[in-house]
């Protein structure tokens, strides 16, 4: 269960109160056409939990709408298998000492590093809810348009339309969250020292003690293998989308999906066109896209 250390150990490493994102991905504003590079993981796995099994030359746009601001996190797959895996290791470490396999430091060892990575995982909840508190309350009469996309060849992308509520998605891209400050990072450093002295302990455990937390720790490695290949759902991540106004475009050709998410969202496929399109178009393309700047520009003028 050392995921939450490790991740520690990032923040730490990058001198960032929230973690780094893993791949490349944009945030652009359909109203301005405005793209930002993102700097949250948040944002990051909104738009990777919300992708569809490729499709070669497909692509898929998502639009999600919300009128609340990021909140408490739910549980999802990921919670509950922490939750097992914490368990599984738990009981086991009780029982091998029953059996006569093991000594009763194995469960002492076990708890201490199961506590100090739960610590450490309410030290990255609170980091993830300080970026999400960081941004801006969207005007209740106002609407903001975000489209999120990993770029050009990519197969997905996601739209979030906040209404009146919600938040600016740019601010979350922007990564304002500012550093740890005092008191976490002094929790942190903390929690590392505890960590180290964990570590120091498995190097003086007899031979079966050694074998049984090699056993024990395998749990954990399955766990973090698996976390490590999901992305985090909306709910978990604080979100909440209203599930009856989600539209999904999807179509062979990339054009015609994005003709089709300008239908729905005046902006949206003006602001990722030149995204997935960056050479010349062709002259009926032309003519189509000309049309809808008109109508944006009388959406920039409200």
């Amino acid at each position: 269960m050392n995921q939450p250390i490790s991740s520690v150990f990032t923040q730490i490493a990058h001198g960032r109160s929230t973690l780094p994102v893993e791949s490349a991905t944009t945030v652009i504003n359909a109203k301005s056409g405005y793209a930002r590079r993102n700097r949250s993981a948040v944002l990051e796995h909104l738009l990777h939990s919300h992708s569809q099994e490729p499709v070669r030359g497909s692509l898929t746009v998502t639009f999600l709408y919300t009128s609340q601001r990021p909140g408490a996190p739910a549980k999802d797959a990921i919670s509950y298998a922490a939750i097992a895996a914490i368990t599984i290791q738990l009981v086991g470490a009780g029982i091998l000492p029953i059996l006569g396999v093991a000594s009763q430091r194995v469960f002492a060892v076990t708890a201490a590093g199961i506590l100090l990575s739960t610590a450490a995982g309410t030290v990255l909840r609170r980091q993830q809810q300080k970026e999400l508190c960081s941004a801006r309350d969207v005007h209740p009469d106002r609407r903001e348009v975000a489209c999120i996309t990993s770029g050009n060849g990519s197969a997905d992308a996601v739209v979030i339309v906040s209404e009146g509520g919600g938040v600016r998605i740019e601010d979350l891209a922007a990564g304002r969250a500012g550093g740890l400050g005092f008191a976490p990072t002094l929790g942190v450093g903390v929690l590392l020292a505890l960590w180290t002295i964990v570590l120091l302990a498995l190097t003086t455990l007899e031979r079966s003690d050694a074998w049984s937390m090699l056993a024990l720790s395998g749990v954990g490695a399955a766990y973090t293998a698996y976390a490590a290949r999901k992305w985090r759902s909306s709910a978990a991540l604080g979100f909440n989308f209203s599930g009856e106004t989600k539209k999904v475009v999807r179509a062979d050709k990339v054009m015609e999906v994005l003709m089709k998410a300008e239908e729905i969202e005046t902006g949206v496929g003006s602001a990722l066109l030149p995204i997935f399109f960056p050479g010349q178009l062709r002259v009926e393309e032309e003519l189509w896209w000309a049309e809808r700047k008109q109508a944006l520009k009388a959406v920039k003028g409200m």
